[in-house]
Order: C-alpha cells, then sequence, then structure tokens
C-alpha cells in the first residue's frame, strides 16, 4: 500500500468491523464509502460497491474482523484504489495552454475513466479530479496542513491554479459479494409405509412375467398410446392399465398415495427416479438416489404426445413400481426440477447480459482506435511545437522558459539566508564590536537564497527568475538592512538610541519573502499574519517585519495604521520582535508620519530613551521605522539618523 495513501486512510473516522460477507452486505446496503481493513488486506467501497481488493482476496473477509474507515468524500476510496492499481498516463498539460475545466468536459463526454491529477509545479497543493463512465467528483489537499477539499470548490480551485496536470487511464474492477447460501431444502427422511398399506394393489396384481414389458418392442402400441395420452383422465398413461388388466374386486380409490403423485409428477413432466432394484429393496440412500436422479433425468418434452406416451414406453412395469418411492424422494426431486428451472432462468439472464457486454466492448474497441488516431495526430502536434520552441530558444536565449510564475508565486517559494565565507574572517558581531572595519564583512557575507521549487527554466513576468528576485525591492531591502544599516547606525553614534534593533541585526539567519508569522491578543486569543517581509534568527523567532509600497504612489496614512496594528499584535506573542519597517517606492503622504508620530509618542512626561518607539509595556515594544528608496539606494527617514 502506498504510503501516502495509508497515511490518509488511517486519519478518517474508523469503527471495528465484525461479522465478515454479513457485515459487508449491511454496509453495501448502508451505500457506504470509505476502507475495511482485516489483517493486511483493505477492501474499497463506493457508495456500497466494492471496487477494489488490496493486500489480500475479498475471500480474506468472509468471516473476518478488522476496522471500518470513512471516507469524508466518496472520491477518495475510487481515487485511492485506481491509484493503488495503477494506470496509464494518456498526456500532460499546461494550464496556460489547455484549461483544466477544457480537458474535463473532453473527458466526461468521451465516458473516461481514471483520473487527473494536478500537483507539479503547484505550491498550493494537490488537485484531483476522479472519472467513472465520464462521470467527475474533485478533491483537494490545500497549504502546507493539506486541507481538505472537495467538490465545486475544489474544481474550482483546481481550475484557477497554474501548473502542469495529468491525465491517467484506470480500470475500476467491481466486485460482488458473494450472497448467501440459500439452506438446504430437504426435507428428514419420512418411514416407509406399513406393509399394509400397499396390500390392496398387491392383491390386484397378477403375477407378473419373469421379464419386465417394457424390453417389448414400443411400435406395436404407438398408436394405442397415442390415443391414450390424449385423454383427460390421469389414470390413463399408467402402462399396467394396457399390459394387465385389473381384477374385478379393486377399486381406484385403493391406489396408494404415492402412486397418484407419482402418476401426476408423469403428467407435469417428471422423469421417474428410483429403478426396479431400488423399489425391490424397500428405503433407499439419499445420495443414491440423488446420483441415479441426475444419471436417468431428462427434460421434458414440448410436445404432450411425446411427454406422455414416450415415458410409458420406456418405464414400462418399472413405472409401476416408481410410485412407490418415500415422500423424501418425491420432495428432492420438486427441489431439483425448482433448481434446474432457477438454472435455466440464470443461463438465459446471463446470456443477455453477454450479449451487451459484447456490444459494449465492440463501442470501447471503437472508441479505442478513434483514441489511437487523435493521440498520433496529439502526438504529431507536440512533435512539431517541440521544434517551434527550440527554433525560438535558439534565436532568443532566456526569452523563453520552461515554466512561468506570477511574482506572488515566486516571493512565496524564496527564502534569503545570511550566510558567511568564513567567520574567521569577520562577521557583523565582529563589526558591531569595532574589530573589524566594513570591506572586510561585506566580502565575507553572502546573501544566499533557497526556492521551494526547481529554479532552473523559470520564468516571472517573462524575466529569468534570479534576474527577477535580484531586482526586486524585497532582496535589495534584505540586503541593505544586513550590511548598510549597521553600520549607519555605528557611524552616527546611535547603538543605545537603537540599541534593540542594533543587537537584532546581529542575529538574523534568514528572511522569509511574502510570509506569516504568528500574532496574539491581549486575551490569547491567535492567528497569523501577512509581511512581505520577516527576518528571523535560527530558531525561527520574528525580529524584524516589513511591508513594501513598490509604486510610485506615496504611502499613505491607511498603510502606515495597518503596519502598526500588525506589528503590534505580533509583538504581544513574541517577545524577540525589534522593529517594524515601512518601505515605499515614493514618500510619504503628512497622514503616515503624523500616524508613526502618534504610535511613538508617550505624552508630556515621556522619557523612553529608545527613539521611535513604540512602547507596549515597560520593557517590551519596538522600534518603528520608516524607509524610501531612491535610484536603488535606501535613507532611513524615521528615526532620522
Amino acid at each position: 500500500m502506498n504510503a501516502r495513501t495509508d497515511e490518509k486512510i488511517t486519519e478518517w473516522d474508523s469503527r471495528p468491523f465484525s461479522g465478515g460477507f454479513d457485515a459487508l452486505r449491511d454496509l453495501a446496503d448502508a451505500e457506504f464509502s470509505g476502507v475495511v481493513q482485516a489483517g493486511g488486506a483493505r477492501l474499497f467501497m463506493l457508495n456500497g460497491r466494492v471496487v477494489g481488493v488490496f493486500g489480500g482476496e475479498l475471500d480474506d473477509f468472509e468471516s473476518a474482523d478488522g476496522t471500518v474507515f470513512e471516507a469524508p468524500h466518496p472520491s477518495l476510496p475510487l481515487l485511492f484504489s485506481m491509484r493503488e492499481r495503477g494506470g496509464k498516463t494518456q498526456a500532460k498539460y499546461y494550464t496556460n495552454d489547455t484549461p483544466l475545466a477544457e480537458a474535463s468536459d473532453t473527458l466526461a463526454g468521451k465516458n473516461f475513466t481514471g483520473y487527473i491529477e494536478l500537483s507539479e509545479n503547484v505550491l498550493s497543493g494537490d488537485y484531483y479530479v476522479v472519472y467513472h463512465a465520464g462521470r467527475s467528483m474533485s478533491v483537494a489537499y490545500v497549504g502546507e496542513s493539506e486541507q481538505l477539499v472537495s467538490g465545486d470548490e475544489a474544481f474550482k480551485r483546481a481550475n484557477d491554479e497554474v501548473g502542469i496536470y495529468e491525465v491517467v487511464a484506470a480500470d475500476v474492477d467491481v466486485i460482488d459479494i458473494p450472497e448467501p447460501e440459500t439452506p438446504d431444502e430437504t426435507p428428514a427422511a419420512v418411514p416407509d409405509p406399513e406393509p399394509e398399506e400397499l396390500e390392496p394393489e398387491s392383491e390386484s396384481e397378477p403375477e407378473r412375467p419373469s421379464e419386465p414389458e417394457p424390453e417389448r418392442p414400443p411400435e406395436s402400441k404407438s398408436e394405442p398410446e397415442t390415443t391414450t395420452a390424449e385423454s383427460s383422465e390421469p389414470t390413463a398413461t399408467t402402462p399396467e392399465t394396457e399390459q394387465t388388466p385389473r381384477q374385478p374386486t379393486q377399486e381406484p380409490t385403493q391406489r396408494p398415495p404415492r402412486q397418484a403423485a407419482s402418476e401426476a409428477s408423469q403428467q407435469s413432466g417428471e422423469q421417474p427416479t428410483a429403478p426396479e432394484a431400488e423399489t425391490n429393496e424397500g428405503a433407499s440412500d439419499p445420495l443414491s438416489d440423488e446420483k441415479q436422479w441426475r444419471e436417468t433425468s431428462t427434460i421434458p418434452s414440448l410436445d404432450p404426445d411425446k411427454s406422455s406416451t414416450s415415458k410409458s414406453r420406456e418405464s414400462g412395469v418399472k413405472q409401476r413400481r416408481t410410485t412407490r418411492r418415500p415422500p423424501q424422494q418425491q420432495s428432492k426431486a420438486r427441489a431439483a426440477s425448482k433448481r434446474t428451472k432457477e438454472l435455466e432462468t440464470e443461463l438465459a439472464s446471463r446470456a443477455e447480459r453477454m450479449e451487451v457486454l459484447q456490444t459494449k466492448l465492440s463501442d470501447a474497441e471503437a472508441e479505442r482506435d478513434e483514441l489511437r488516431q487523435e493521440r498520433d495526430r496529439l502526438q504529431g502536434e507536440v512533435e512539431r511545437l517541440r521544434n517551434k520552441l527550440e527554433t525560438v530558444r535558439e534565436s532568443t536565449p532566456g526569452a523563453v522558459a520552461e515554466r512561468q510564475l506570477t511574482p506572488e508565486q515566486a516571493f512565496a517559494g524564496t527564502n534569503l539566508f545570511v550566510r558567511y565565507g568564513s567567520k574567521g574572517k569577520g562577521t557583523l558581531t565582529d563589526a558591531a564590536a569595532g574589530e573589524i572595519d566594513r570591506e572586510a564583512v561585506e566580502s565575507n557575507l553572502k546573501l544566499e537564497h533557497h526556492t521551494q521549487f526547481e529554479s532552473d527554466g523559470i520564468a516571472v513576468e517573462g524575466r529569468e527568475y534570479e534576474e527577477f528576485l535580484r531586482d526586486s525591492m524585497e532582496f535589495q531591502f534584505v540586503s541593505w538592512l544586513v550590511t548598510d544599516l549597521l553600520y549607519e547606525i555605528l557611524e552616527t553614534g546611535h547603538q543605545r538610541g537603537m540599541k534593540d534593533l542594533f543587537e537584532a541585526i546581529q542575529e538574523i539567519d534568514r528572511a522569509e519573502l511574502h510570509g506569516a508569522v504568528n500574532a496574539a491578543s491581549e486575551e490569547g486569543e491567535e492567528w497569523e499574519l501577512s509581511f512581505d517581509v520577516i527576518l528571523r534568527d535560527r530558531m525561527g523567532n520574528p525580529l524584524v517585519v516589513a511591508n513594501i509600497n513598490d509604486s510610485r504612489d506615496p504611502a499613505t496614512g491607511e498603510m502606515m495604521g495597518s503596519l502598526v496594528d500588525a506589528s503590534t499584535d505580533v509583538a504581544a506573542a513574541n517577545d524577540e520582535l525589534s522593529a517594524a519597517f515601512q518601505v515605499t517606492n515614493s514618500f510619504f503622504e503628512p497622514a503616515a508620519l503624523e500616524t508613526t508620530e502618534n504610535a511613538t509618542s508617550g505624552g508630556l512626561l515621556r522619557r523612553e530613551k529608545r527613539e521611535s518607539f513604540v512602547k507596549l509595556s515597560r520593557k517590551r515594544g519596538y522600534h518603528l521605522c520608516l524607509v524610501e528608496s531612491r535610484n536603488g539606494q535606501f535613507y532611513l527617514t524615521v528615526p532620522e539618523l
């Protein structure tokens, strides 16, 4: 079992399972969707139908106990069963070339069975659309927590994503749960009649010849027998009426009950079941009777004449004796006749089903041939486009990338790391202590980047990824903060006034771009807030947060108000926060400066020695800083150094 599939199944709601096939039939009646586990075997069900068994066979569940895992959405057991069985990739598409909705409509129209998986080069999650005979269900695992999303919402999210999706054809093996066995309808044995019950018949019988009458040629009595068969009297078909006359003293009502049952059986087309030797011996072995019945039983003719007269000719005197069968043999014969009719009905039903399946097979073969032609055409189109792409690449190197990302996708998947060529050659801590000059630190410090995606062949807004990243305000701001700002504070003598920020710069380990950080209210409620840049220490604690305004419009009072509110909530949950920055590519409106003034002033009696400081308590708070970017250079506007 696939490890990811196993992990997801064990997260579902579960309950004990016992009762084997009976319990499975109860789940089928309840239209259950999920997984039943017994030992190492797992059985997948969709709406009460078994769609796959893995790690064992269906017989493993006949009397087994185990666990029932109920799926949170019916698409999951069908999807997991297909993935576990394995399928065949039909094609891969890029969403910007072939939208997911367009491909889904095409597959539904083709009565497709399989699934679409959109996960390659997708940062937000994994998306699936599962098909069975053209009908589809959608499901997705979204975000780092892999939140389950299903139905229309899952499909809408998938259709809005940018990435590469795969179309996989997969079979569905629907398995029937065995029906309970029908109990044996054979009644208990009934003792043979007492000897005196047979005396009236034996008295009326004349002395029999040494050889049985049926050996006489049947042609000699064909006409009288035919005439007798056409009579409506039940006793007309009894052979001894024609062969040996009864004594005048014999009354018709003196016939034993079993003889009347035997004659009624002959009229309904049943074949005598007991041979002559058996009747002479009295009570017989039921297993032997059943075997002999199977050897002598034939299907009655549809012609009433042939059905009656032929049996009379073949039976002869033996027919007289078979009328003495015990009731248990008669019950066996009736049960066997009923079972024969049931089998004939089932055979006819299966023949009809076979015709339907044969028609479906022919249709599937025709569709297969069409798909092969379509595949060949698409392969030719792919080859043509590949050649065209190579031509464009050769004529315009670097202009065409294998994959395009939006700026938001690029930033969200990127982290910057502060690293040194050698810590023995000078660090920011050494610089803060005045032990090494600026040039030595800058030559030893490196700002490396790490991506959560393969960056080769990636372009952002038509530019190569690395070029886009290094030209972004986010990257340039981080580079200025970890190098230039430390020396500006040192050179202007503001180490004491900017104490919290000055010490935090030396502890910066990495920068998260367009990320989120935990926040809290005074009441203890927690949530996450987003910032354009979050600088953290080696333990992941947030040291500095910043928002970037890269437009030509000035930074507004609303921007500053949002930054102050968010930073205050973050500082309430994180004692390590030392500063919050608002960076603009333009300038700050007066309202923005006024908002900063109100947030950092403490009234007439304020004695705070830390500069531009938002005080949260007697010992806690953070520096609120305003930075302007002009001609690629950054300038600290508030506080003034």
